[in-house]
């Protein structure tokens, strides 16, 4: 980047981020056409997944070589994921971003489903059957999420359930006199057809927070009671709340989740647009720690209070920036396309809100704020290589060996994800700063939880009020004195300059750098790659 902009001893104004995106967009292409970048490309980039799920569509329960085979299958995959990486970038700085991060996840999860997992053994879904009665003869039609099933099916458990419920189910069709539609609900093991498989094993490796799955997350709230009732599960109280223990809420219909889902959208969208036009104002955010001159409102600030002004507007813009896409992808796969495209997958309790409340970090601290409150889209793979040393004996459960091994390798996987969305940034970056971030904040929750176990006694005697103070205050303290490192980083690779919105009503009303306006997508990134060999090639992003 130095060699871009004289960003570290420059002290005139900023250049605007059109100006620097053009600079890096032009050297990013030369690099491309010599080979030694490239962009990502689809569909060379999800290979590594579409051999996971062919393989898991592959029977070997009773198959031991088919078993083993997973070992090379494993060795290819991280080698595969890891020469891409260092490979890989973009022009989007948010799918340059991505681009690391998905990398060094499909690694963690591969681990994850093929050593400290048995999918075949004993992953199971909720599924369901569609029965449908006509009044006139009461004729039953079985479909399961949309495909119809023939009389003489040979899945016995599917006809098992349909047999308990076939006279209870009549009774209702025949007192309203009309066409009635219902569901039944059952536990899918490993199917048995290549076709449920495939169904099986994509929705397996495409799923990480697990909802729906008999492995998911804690934090997650439970499945609606009636769907618990129908697959013999106990219901738990907490589950006619529509919340988890944690805080996380589940809803129970389509528009319920578009109630909630929708204004939030809309929120984070303005919101967005507005922390976009503030940070662009700062040449920090487009170039990292800088020597370039600050804006008028900063200059009046002490290094202090800058400190902490820019760690809050990097926190809030990575959390409604989370926010705004999570909020999108549940109203677009539940709301717009629904059950009738992804059938089950399209319903809205499929979609639980992913932020905890703040009450969280009152009650728990740092452990809180990590465990509860931020979002647990890759709690699974974090835990499982310490639920697997648990459930085979290595370490015994809620020892206090146990929390520190779940403490290194949480935080240690969560390190190895972040460090690769730092090397396939363009710019310049210091990747190893984010392994040190959540090592510090693995060990900060250490120090804590050490703290109050020592003084137990005493602490118990405090008011909720104090405790609560205590524990707001010590994750305030040190996520300002930890939060740096990952701020600079992300703003020293340029992640800010990626434009998060299509439109910004403020940048066309004339608020912003001089050269904006109110349409942020003139460069889309998107095109056509040809690489040395043809798989290699493919759409470009």
């Amino acid at each position: 980047m130095a060699s871009f902009f004289p960003h570290l001893t420059s002290t005139e104004a900023a250049p605007t981020s059109r100006v620097i995106l053009s600079v890096y967009r032009h050297a990013f292409s030369e690099q491309v056409s010599l080979g030694t970048l490239r962009p990502i490309v689809l569909p060379y980039h999800l290979f590594s997944l579409i051999l996971l799920v062919i393989y898991l569509s592959l029977p070997h329960k009773n198959y031991p070589l088919i078993y083993a085979a997973r070992w090379p299958l494993l060795g290819f995959i991280t080698w595969f994921q890891w020469q891409k990486l260092w490979k890989t970038s973009s022009m989007n700085y948010c799918v340059g971003l991505g681009a690391g991060l998905s990398t060094a996840w499909v690694m963690v999860w591969s681990w994850c489903l093929l050593v400290f997992m048995r999918p075949q053994w004993d992953a199971k879904r909720v599924q369901r059957i569609r029965i449908q009665f006509n009044d006139t003869n009461s004729t039953m039609v079985r479909h399961v999420c949309g495909p119809e099933i023939s009389e003489d099916a040979k899945n016995f458990r599917e006809r098992k359930i349909l047999h308990e419920d076939l006279v209870v189910l009549k009774e209702v069709a025949l007192k309203t006199k009309t066409d009635q539609v219902t569901y039944r609900y059952y536990w899918q093991s490993y199917p048995e057809t290549l076709r449920e498989r495939l169904s099986w094993a994509a929705d397996l490796v495409l799923n990480f927070r697990g909802p729906g799955w008999n492995w998911a997350i804690s934090p997650l709230p439970s499945l609606p009671p009636h769907i618990l009732q129908q697959l013999g599960e106990s219901v738990p109280t907490q589950a006619y709340s529509n919340t988890s223990s944690t805080g996380l809420r589940r809803f129970n219909t389509r528009r319920e989740l578009y109630r909630s889902r929708m204004p939030r959208l809309i929120f984070s969208y303005f919101l967005m647009d507005i922390l976009k036009v503030i940070m662009m104002e700062d040449p920090y955010y487009k170039f990292g720690p800088t020597t370039y001159a600050l804006p008028r409102h900063l200059q009046p600030l002490s290094p202090f209070a800058i400190h902490i002004y820019r760690q809050c507007l990097s926190s809030g813009t990575i959390i409604a920036g989370i926010a705004m896409l999570n909020h999108l992808l549940a109203l677009i796969f539940s709301v717009v396309c629904g059950p009738k495209v992804f059938g089950l997958r399209g319903e809205a309790w499929y979609y639980p809100s992913t932020w905890g409340p703040f009450s969280n970090i009152f009650s728990k601290g740092l452990g809180g704020l990590w465990g509860n409150y931020w979002h647990q889209s890759f709690r699974q793979g974090f835990t499982a290589p310490t639920n697997y040393l648990i459930r085979n004996g290595y370490i015994k459960a809620h020892s206090s060996a146990t929390m520190l091994t779940a403490l290194i390798l949480a935080f240690g996987i969560s390190g190895f994800v972040h460090w690769a969305g730092s090397v396939t940034l363009y710019a310049e970056t210091y990747p190893s700063h984010l392994i040190l971030f959540f090592a510090l904040n693995g060990f900060g929750i250490l120090v804590q939880s050490t703290f109050c176990a020592l003084l137990r006694p005493q602490i118990k005697a405090l008011s909720k009020n104090v405790r609560y103070t205590g524990n707001l205050i010590y994750t305030l303290v040190w996520m300002f004195s930890t939060g740096w490192i990952l701020a600079d980083d992300f703003a020293r690779g340029g992640l800010w300059l990626w434009e998060p919105i299509p439109f910004s009503p403020l940048r066309g009303l004339g608020f912003g750098e001089p050269d904006a306006g109110w349409w942020c997508w003139s460069y889309m990134g998107i095109g056509w790659y040809s690489g040395k060999n043809w798989w290699e090639s493919g759409i470009s992003l």
